[in-house]
């Protein structure tokens, strides 16, 4: 961090962000919340303050990888987030689709990776998303402090790359990536994986082309006696077919039902069908196909959505239920943007600058680092430690002092002993969580 005085800020700042209510995480109610911290100061120090933000941002990340290590394949999730906005002046703000609302809104995105082991993740690494509309306004972007060698337009899955390829530079140990369509149904992200040697397990949309045969692709000769052009397009000697329009074939014996993983409320339990299968960029020309696993997730309860995904884990190599539990792992990253915005402030932010955005990314996935570490911590004594529980008893904490723990503590004892029976109640006892 520098100087003795930025750290001193840092404690205001995280301190604000445990103390202060959720939609009041702003400057001026963090200071009214936090002894002997100032508005001008923090303001500052959040907004323009050159601390190393990025080194930050690294050795958290190489923190919670060796924090996750033993609980299980660690999975690296990419996902954006949308921060909505007023006004034309924040960094990247833009009118763009916003999925925590689900509509096209004035807000700011920006792409996350999180790392998660069994039910244990935390975000890592993030960069915000500049739309062309910004990137093709130099004098804009410099007024918002966006440095010059970072005005060039990239999109979500560019981003995306750039983030796992620091990852891997800095020693981040995880197994494999997941991401939803937007990564999964073009190829970019997916041959940059490829060449990276990574594994994968990306979902697609269920009009995504595949064929169930390898086929063989090449410019089809010229009829004999038939008038035109030689051909000069690639093309497949067979046809293909949607995933949607293959799963229709399929016979419920075609399926298994799998337990995926624990939850609160029973086993998460549906049904899965693997395949190999192969796909064609077309669009890029390539001259050979793809081998892929085809992962189909048909839900128990009706209302749930079926999830389709394609892999380069061969078919052989790994096991339907691993495959539809890795498949299924892209939860996590959604449970911490829930938990980061509703417990450690990460939506709360009022700052425009390019900075100021990376500041207090920074600063929330630090926090968020630290609940890791809690949760971790006292994995045998409290099993079910929340983001809510390890906040409400922080801010206790920051505010008397430690006068009211012991109370405090006792009360969340008794809560989770409840939650426990409450849990117990959905299970066997050969299947109670652990």
């Amino acid at each position: 961090m520098g100087t003795k005085t930025v750290k001193d800020k840092v404690i205001d700042y995280l301190s604000g962000l445990f103390v202060t209510e959720r939609g009041k995480r702003n400057i001026e109610r963090m200071t009214e919340q936090v002894k002997d911290s100032n508005y001008e100061n923090l303001q500052h120090f959040i907004s323009n303050s050159p601390w190393d933000t990025k080194g930050l941002i690294i050795k958290n990340s190489q923190n919670v990888s060796k924090k996750l290590v033993g609980y299980g394949l660690i999975g690296c999730t990419v996902d954006e987030k949308a921060n909505l906005k007023k006004g034309t002046k924040s960094a990247g703000v833009a009118r763009q689709y916003a999925g925590t609302v689900g509509k096209v809104e004035n807000c700011q995105v920006g792409v996350y990776l999180s790392l998660c082991a069994g039910k244990y993740a935390s975000l890592t690494n993030y960069k915000l998303y500049l739309p062309k509309e910004w990137t093709d306004d130099k004098k804009r972007c410099l007024e918002a402090g966006i440095p010059e060698d970072k005005i060039v337009f990239k999109t979500k899955p560019q981003l995306a790359l750039e983030m796992i390829k620091e990852h891997i530079s800095n020693g981040v140990h995880f197994d494999y990536i997941n991401g939803d369509g937007l990564y999964g149904n073009g190829y970019e992200f997916s041959k940059g994986l490829e060449q990276l040697g990574i594994k994968y397990v990306l979902d697609v949309h269920s009009n995504h082309d595949i064929y169930l045969k390898k086929p063989n692709i090449s410019v089809p000769q010229k009829t004999a006696n038939k008038r035109g052009r030689d051909p000069k397009l690639l093309k497949a000697d067979i046809e293909s077919v949607s995933i949607s329009g293959y799963v229709e074939t399929l016979k419920s014996e075609n399926f298994q039902r799998i337990r995926i993983r624990k939850t609160t409320k029973g086993w998460l339990e549906a049904y899965i069908h693997i395949a190999k299968v192969w796909v064609w960029d077309k669009q890029n020309n390539d001259t050979a196909p793809i081998e892929q696993t085809l992962i189909v997730r048909l839900p128990v309860q009706k209302k749930v959505r079926p999830k389709y995904s394609l892999s380069n884990i061969e078919f052989e190599e790994q096991n339907i239920e691993m495959l539809a539990f890795m498949q299924a792992q892209r939860f996590w990253i959604e449970r911490c943007f829930r938990d980061n915005s509703h417990d450690l402030g990460m939506s709360d932010y009022q700052v425009r600058t390019y900075k100021g955005f990376n500041n207090h990314m920074a600063l929330t996935c630090l926090a968020m680092e630290f609940v890791l570490q809690q949760r971790l911590k006292n994995i045998e004594l409290i099993p079910l430690l929340s983001y809510n529980d390890i906040r409400i008893l922080l801010a206790d904490f920051i505010m008397s002092r430690g006068k009211n723990f012991n109370l405090r503590f006792d009360q969340l004892i008794k809560r989770h002993e409840q939650r426990a029976v409450d849990i117990s109640k959905h299970y066997k006892f050969s299947d109670l969580p652990k």
